[in-house]
């Protein structure tokens, strides 16, 4: 993997605003989708081109990758990633999607607060304000920099 980008899940409302019984039952709302789509053309407008998509088990993740997915077209698939769920510590985690897109060049992660932004963290050395549906972009390899990060609000 030389990019990987670390996605927040859309923006969601709790889960009493939502109606479910549980916080991984949130769904996105509706402008949660659209800043969701918005912000996999923007990879795409800024050249990437992720092969996999990887994302947490939860629905608002999982509804987050699948709205992604419209825009992106991932060769190599969208899959769930437990990892990514929000409970292991960074670098384990880095070590399973090293793993995990080991043959490919550029992977999508979607993932939760603060699990994607010390990932991001770990990788790069600085902490990253990553909004719902916020993206950071890393060139990852021996001696990984951040390419670009971004937040909904900044295409509104």
């Amino acid at each position: 993997m030389k990019i990987l980008f670390l996605m927040r899940h859309g923006q969601s409302p709790t889960a009493a605003e939502a109606g479910v019984a549980s916080d991984a039952l949130r769904p996105l709302s509706e402008q949660g989708r659209e800043d969701v789509r918005r912000m996999a053309l923007e990879i795409v407008k800024r050249g990437g081109r992720p092969r996999i998509l990887l994302h947490s088990p939860l629905t608002r993740a999982l509804q987050t990758a699948a709205a992604a997915a419209e825009a992106l077209q991932p060769a190599e698939g969208t899959f769930v990633f437990p990892p990514l769920d929000n409970t292991r510590p960074p670098d384990e985690v880095l070590g399973e999607l090293t793993a995990r897109a080991s043959r490919v060049e550029e992977v999508l992660a979607v993932g939760h607060q603060p699990q994607v932004g010390e990932i991001a963290a770990l990788l790069t050395g600085s902490l990253y304000d990553i909004r719902p549906g916020g993206i950071v972009a890393v060139e990852t390899g021996k001696s990984p920099r951040l390419l670009w990060t971004l937040n909904p609000e900044e295409l509104r």
